[in-house]
């Protein structure tokens, strides 16, 4: 769940979130060396957050800039990656919105305004409620329920966020942006364990360059991301 926080804008409820996400001492087991490296480094940007929480205006800017004001060039949704797969945006939503409906991921939750279905932030949201139902079910002994869940973390690993989370490491605003790459290689770093952890390969898809458009600025306010 943490890396779903880290990679959303930056709201009222994100340094609570934080710091008691940081707290769970669940949160290192498990993780490779890489994963591990690149938590202590994540750790590392946030702790001045933590202590000096007027900092958090710097990164909400620096989000909207990148992120929404030069979202051309530093996009953090899947359907923005690979020239195939922007001419299919609309069957690929419609693929991620199937995956949310039959597990439980309320994207309107609460009436808060949500970031778009293949925001990074949201699917590892939801892969992170993936994780949450398998261990439920793998201790109610539900090993048939497990199974249909544990199908569901591959798939979605494999065609959906693997393909993309690492390829944002390498976007111009992100490599130039010492917060926000470590957070975002500690999202890549994460997928990596994961898809590694369970044998399943990933296939990352490559920037198009030729997608690239001159970057547009605009004005108006940046909507919110609701928390998980």
């Amino acid at each position: 769940m943490l890396a779903s926080v880290v990679a959303s804008y930056p709201d009222d409820d994100f340094l609570d979130s934080i710091a008691e996400l940081l707290e769970d001492p669940a949160l290192p087991e498990g993780l490779g060396q890489a994963a591990s490296r690149a938590l202590s480094h994540l750790r590392e940007r946030l702790a001045p957050l933590l202590v000096e929480p007027d900092r958090l205006d710097d990164i909400r800017s620096e989000y909207i800039d990148l992120f929404d004001r030069g979202q051309v060039a530093n996009p953090l949704h899947e359907t923005e990656y690979g020239r195939e797969r922007s001419m299919v945006k609309g069957g690929e939503l419609v693929d991620i919105a199937g995956f949310y409906r039959a597990f439980g991921l309320d994207v309107g939750a609460e009436g808060k305004p949500r970031e778009m279905l293949d925001h990074v932030a949201v699917e590892l949201e939801f892969y992170a409620l993936l994780l949450l139902k398998s261990a439920r079910l793998q201790e109610s002994g539900d090993e048939e329920g497990r199974s249909i869940v544990e199908g569901a973390r591959q798939k979605f690993l494999v065609e959906h966020l693997g393909r993309f989370v690492a390829t944002i490491c390498e976007r111009p605003g992100v490599k130039g942006s010492a917060y926000y790459l470590a957070v975002f290689e500690f999202c890549r770093e994460l997928v990596a364990d994961e898809a590694q952890s369970m044998g399943w390969a990933l296939e990352p898809v490559q920037w198009i360059s030729g997608q690239e458009a001159p970057e547009v600025t605009c004005g108006g306010t940046l909507a919110g991301l609701a928390k998980p």
